[in-house]
């Protein structure tokens, strides 16, 4: 529009984006995971899933029926920070009655399966070994195809609810992030995984109109 505005000055309201910055060191500031919800899986890929996991994870199966499910699975989602060891995550939907607790074996084996222009601490999320190893190496998953479909949830229980009421097959159940891993990503010239984060609380929005 500027180019056949010939009193334009650059000071026009449509030359402005609305921006909100929030300092990482915040203690207001809450980052929460965005849980992957999974279905489409042919029977014969669901069926030796858990096989091919065992390739890359250590799995362990925790009973809905313990007393204490839920609180274990607090204790291995502890979150995400820059200098982590290892990599914990956990799936529901697939074993009967059971949270299936995956963790990660070796770094290595699994940032070789990612695109190589990533770096290094990308390489180590959680999210990011869903995506590339899990999704794309172990379901074929190719969003083009549309033969499996994901979604996407910050709220842990909405996750195993729709995995309960047959909406999805899978619930991958995810870390939250700690703001240095952005940060460090950023730094490095890299981008956090699509779908990777939910920062809380929100910006009220509404609609401005700008009259004329």
């Amino acid at each position: 529009k500027a180019a056949h505005d010939k009193a334009y000055t650059g000071r026009e309201g449509y030359s402005y984006v609305m921006t909100s910055l929030i300092d990482f060191a915040d203690a207001g500031l809450i980052i929460l995971p965005t849980h992957r919800l999974v279905r489409g899986i042919a029977r014969a890929e669901f069926a030796g899933l858990k096989s091919r996991l065992a390739v890359f994870f250590d799995i362990q199966d925790i009973s809905l029926d313990a007393p204490d499910v839920w609180q274990k699975t607090e204790q291995f989602l502890g979150g995400v920070t820059p200098d982590m060891q290892t990599v914990n995550l956990a799936v529901y939907g697939l074993t009967e009655n059971s949270l299936t607790v995956l963790t990660l074996r070796d770094f290595k084996t699994s940032g070789d399966l990612m695109p190589v222009f990533h770096c290094d601490l990308y390489r180590k999320l959680d999210v990011s070994i869903v995506d590339h190893v899990i999704l794309e190496k172990l379901l074929s998953y190719d969003k083009d195809k549309e033969d499996i479909l994901l979604a996407y949830t910050h709220d842990r229980l909405e996750a195993v609810n729709r995995v309960n009421n047959q909406e999805y097959q899978l619930a991958f159940l995810l870390n939250p992030v700690e703001p240095g891993i952005i940060k460090g990503i950023a730094d490095a010239g890299d981008r956090m995984p699509r779908k990777s984060t939910y920062f809380f609380p929100k910006s009220p929005a509404g609609l401005v109109f700008y009259k004329w």
